[in-house]
């Protein structure tokens, strides 16, 4: 049986078609697949990709290179705690007791340098038998992070003081003649307001043509009682600078707060105007 027949006998009755349609069926059915154009765009995909991956092939030796140079790459596979190993400071070698005693009195050298500054930072090396294996590191180390401490704990200080002083406490003369100024002293996360009192002697300059210091005595400072710990001023020492316009006094002494001591040295400035005025 013929294709023909076949098709003949499948189509309804109700359709009618043409010679010329019936040709044009036929045609379709006995032509063969055409692939002519149809392996172009498989061929060019496969051509485009070949390229891209040329053109990038410096760019991911470069990534590869990154990766492998720089250990804290987030692309690392190394796991983390080789990370962190090759981040930290390396442990010394094995001790001997003789230079674990050098090393120890290197240490408190260096806190006591620290503490000479008299910043109000509380330091102490704590007993060396109760030093663990991970406590040690080099002398130069150690007085790296003290200095440390000591930077950013006057740094601080400067940035907690700064903001107070923009608006200045009032200069106060007392009936006896002295002259009452306030300053701030900073202890880790601890401000406490201070109140400084001198008996200050001023003279008119007849070079300078207005009033200068001349001398200044009974220098004393309290803490104001509302604020908690105690203060005791150990001692003082005044300079008379710009001409007699300005007496810098420097101050020492001890901060004590819940049975702890902090050594402390602070300078102030009182200033006398051209007319013996005091501020």
């Amino acid at each position: 049986m013929s294709i023909k027949n076949e098709l003949e006998k499948s189509i309804p009755t109700s359709i009618k078609f043409t010679k010329k349609d019936r040709a044009d069926i036929l045609a379709k059915i006995n032509q063969s697949p055409n692939y002519k154009y149809q392996w172009k765009p498989l061929v060019v995909s496969i051509f485009a990709v070949v390229l891209i991956g040329i053109s990038l092939l410096p760019t991911l030796q470069t990534v590869e290179k990154t990766t492998i140079d720089s250990p804290l790459a987030t692309t690392d596979t190394r796991d983390e705690s080789q990370l962190v190993e090759s981040t930290a400071i390396k442990p010394l070698p094995p001790l001997t007791e003789e230079i674990k005693k050098q090393y120890y009195a290197q240490y408190v050298k260096i806190i006591e340098e620290a503490m000479a500054l008299k910043s109000g930072l509380n330091i102490a090396v704590g007993p060396m038998e109760d030093f663990e294996d991970e406590y040690w590191i080099s002398p130069e180390e150690f007085e790296k992070n003290v200095q440390s401490w000591v930077k950013q704990h006057l740094a601080t200080e400067r940035e907690r003081i700064n903001n107070y002083l923009i608006t200045p406490e009032p200069v106060i003369t007392n009936d006896d003649g002295s002259t009452t100024k306030k300053t701030y002293m900073y202890f880790p996360d601890i401000l406490r307001t201070v109140e400084v009192t001198g008996d200050f002697e001023t003279q008119y300059d007849a070079s300078h043509k207005r009033q200068l210091f001349s001398s200044v005595e009974n220098v004393s400072t309290s803490l104001i009682k509302t604020q908690s710990g105690t203060w005791k001023q150990i001692s003082y020492k005044t300079a008379l600078i710009d001409d007699g316009r300005t007496f810098s006094i420097q101050i020492e002494g001890i901060f004590e707060l819940n049975t702890i001591q902090y050594e402390k040295r602070f300078t102030i400035e009182f200033y006398c105007d051209e007319n013996g005025k005091i501020f």
